[in-house]
């Protein structure tokens, strides 16, 4: 999948992003830390955010592909798992080479508390509650992930080669909710999720 060094720093970018998968519960807690870090987030935090992100989506794959019997759920969690594991080795290499080492903030904090709660949650649910949870999960994580990589992470990125992979990434994260909301829709609109407020202030 990665055939350059600039492919190399598109994909490690993901790994940014994967933290941002939000349970039902926590979507809005998350969206709030984003928006309060906007004017602040520096190259320090996103790595940090870097080191959440690590296993988060992994992890929820790992979970889908061992629980699920539905067919479109599995090759989507094959997809994430494939697509995120190049990610972290790329992510450690690109933020080595820069010399950014992570500093939390209010956002690494909460996305590292809520992928605990959404792995809880997956390894309790099972069949097609399983699969709905999981899919409107990814649906919400890949909103949000479009949503702060224009808002949060592109305008407070410093590094140039940072700030330009960012830019470069967003296209793919894009596709990854169309191919996530196409899931979706053999579920429903409601159902898993719906229970609880998702919607992200701008």
């Amino acid at each position: 999948m990665i055939c350059s060094l600039r492919t190399n720093a598109s994909v490690m970018m993901a790994a940014l992003l994967v933290a941002m998968s939000v349970s039902t519960n926590t979507r809005t807690t998350a969206a709030y830390a984003i928006q309060q870090d906007s004017d602040k987030v520096s190259d320090a935090n996103i790595a940090a955010i870097v080191s959440v992100a690590g296993g988060l989506d992994i992890a929820y794959g790992k979970i889908a592909m061992s629980k699920s019997k539905d067919r479109q759920i599995r090759e989507f969690a094959e997809r994430m798992v494939t697509d995120h594991s190049a990610v972290q080795n790329a992510a450690v290499e690109l933020l080595t080479r820069i010399g950014v080492k992570p500093e939390e903030n209010e956002t690494s904090r909460g996305l590292a508390a809520n992928g605990v709660k959404v792995k809880e949650q997956l390894n309790k649910l099972k069949g097609k509650e399983f699969d709905k949870y999981y899919i409107d999960n990814e649906v919400a994580y890949h909103e949000l992930v479009v949503n702060a990589t224009e808002n949060l992470l592109i305008p407070g990125a410093q590094n140039a080669e940072l700030k330009s992979t960012l830019v470069s990434v967003l296209p793919l994260f894009q596709k990854h909710l169309e191919h996530a909301r196409q899931v979706q829709a053999s579920y429903g609109r409601k159902g898993g999720m719906d229970n609880h407020k998702m919607g992200m202030k701008h």
